[in-house]
């Protein structure tokens, strides 16, 4: 969910998982902590920062994944809102054809979820109940109806669930740079090359305008700013691209 990769430092926290090498930019610790603010106690965000690392690891896991099944070394870097898995094409590869783009983006909510719907099942399986709330502002919700035997553990389920559900539901707006707005674009192209460009950036700024707008009347401040920001951001890069030379 961020622009670009970050330089590295010497606070990175690095290690691989199935091969993969991870970097974690000290600035991602920083906003999951600023994002949980509003949790009781200390304990409470200890258990948030610790599920956005594992919901965000799993995300960006399931792009990496797809990656190497194309036959690319990819590693992944944690940073500011969310993450980026990126691959060296390598000598005579060729970058995956539109459908193959759209799997590698797809495939990170779809982690996600793949994720949830494990709890969910073993939650099922220990009679647990789940209700599942659908609008704004956060799209759709999965919440334990029960308590478990440990409120620690109820705490851990609901903070997983938030966030790879809903984080992998906002990931999916048609929105650049998010997930959806790299299937948006690339299957703009697929249809139509010389103006898919123009289309995908014009649909990012509606839908991050509405979605700004949306965020506003439901009191989300930081969401209103951080969807306001991304469709100034494609206003932006829509002026930039035709300035350069692209579809007018």
């Amino acid at each position: 969910m961020i622009f670009g990769e970050p330089a590295p430092t010497q606070a990175d926290l690095r290690f691989s998982i199935f091969g993969i090498p991870v970097r974690v930019h000290p600035f991602f610790w920083l906003i999951a902590v600023l994002l949980g603010m509003r949790v009781p106690n200390a304990q409470a965000l200890l258990i948030w920062v610790a599920a956005v690392f594992v919901g965000v690891l799993v995300h960006e896991l399931g792009h990496a994944v797809v990656m190497r099944r194309f036959g690319f070394q990819p590693w992944i870097t944690l940073y500011g809102l969310g993450g980026l898995a990126s691959y060296q094409p390598g000598y005579g590869r060729r970058p995956p054809d539109t459908w193959g783009q759209v799997f590698i983006s797809a495939a990170g909510p779809l982690a996600g979820f793949l994720m949830a719907a494990v709890i969910i099942a073993l939650m099922a399986a220990a009679g647990v109940g789940v209700m599942w709330r659908i609008g704004a502002p956060t799209g759709v919700m999965a919440i334990p109806t029960d308590i478990f035997v440990n409120p620690t553990l109820t705490r851990v389920v609901f903070n997983l669930l938030f966030v790879t559900i809903v984080y992998g539901v906002l990931n999916l707006m048609p929105i650049y740079p998010l997930d959806g707005g790299q299937i948006a674009r690339e299957l703009f192209l697929r249809f139509n090359p010389r103006t898919g460009i123009h289309h995908s950036l014009m649909l990012s700024i509606v839908t991050a305008g509405g979605l700004a707008l949306m965020m506003v009347l439901n009191g989300e401040i930081f969401l209103t700013v951080f969807f306001g920001f991304l469709a100034y951001s494609s206003f932006n890069m829509m002026q930039n691209y035709q300035a350069g030379g692209g579809w007018r």
